[in-house]
C-alpha cells in the first residue's frame, strides 16, 4: 500500500510539472491584452515605436510565432463613438510559453513605453485552440 500511494504521489507530481512546462494555457495559445493611455508628454508616435520595437525584440530573441495587435481603443465622445487620441488597446498573443530573458534591448523598449503611457489595465487569459484575434 505504501508503494502505491508513493507511485500515486510521484505520478502526480509529474502530471503537475508537466501541466506547469506546457505554461497556464495547456494546447490554447496564452494571450495579454493590455490598455495603455499616454503620458502627459507621451505621443502616438513614441508610443507607437515602442510597441514596434517590442515586437521587434521578441522576434530577435527567437520568438517568430508571437503576433502583436495595437489599435487605438474607441471612446464615446459627445454621444458618439471615436478612435481615441489617448488609450490603446494592444494584443500580444505568444507562439510559445516560454518566459524570456531580460536584457538592455527590453529594458530600452519598456522605457519607451514608461516615457510615452502608462498602463491602465492588463489581462492574460487563454484563447481556445484554433482560434484568432490576429488578422492572417
Amino acid at each position: 500500500m505504501k508503494l502505491f500511494l508513493t507511485t500515486m504521489v510521484l505520478a502526480a507530481g509529474m502530471i503537475a510539472s508537466a501541466a506547469n512546462a506546457a505554461g497556464p494555457c495547456g494546447a490554447d495559445t496564452l494571450v495579454a491584452m493590455r490598455t495603455s493611455v499616454l503620458t502627459a508628454t507621451g505621443t502616438p508616435a513614441g508610443f507607437l515605436d515602442a510597441v514596434k520595437d517590442h515586437k521587434a525584440w521578441y522576434a530577435s530573441h527567437g520568438f517568430k510565432n508571437d503576433s502583436f495587435v495595437t489599435s487605438p481603443a474607441i471612446v464615446g465622445i459627445r454621444g458618439a463613438m471615436q478612435p481615441s487620441s489617448r488609450k490603446y488597446v494592444t494584443f500580444h498573443v505568444y507562439g510559445g510559453q516560454q518566459d524570456p530573458k531580460h536584457d538592455a534591448a527590453w529594458d530600452a523598449y519598456v522605457t519607451k513605453y514608461k516615457a510615452n503611457a502608462t498602463i491602465d489595465s492588463e489581462e492574460r487569459f487563454c484563447l481556445p485552440k484554433g482560434a484568432s484575434i490576429v488578422a492572417k
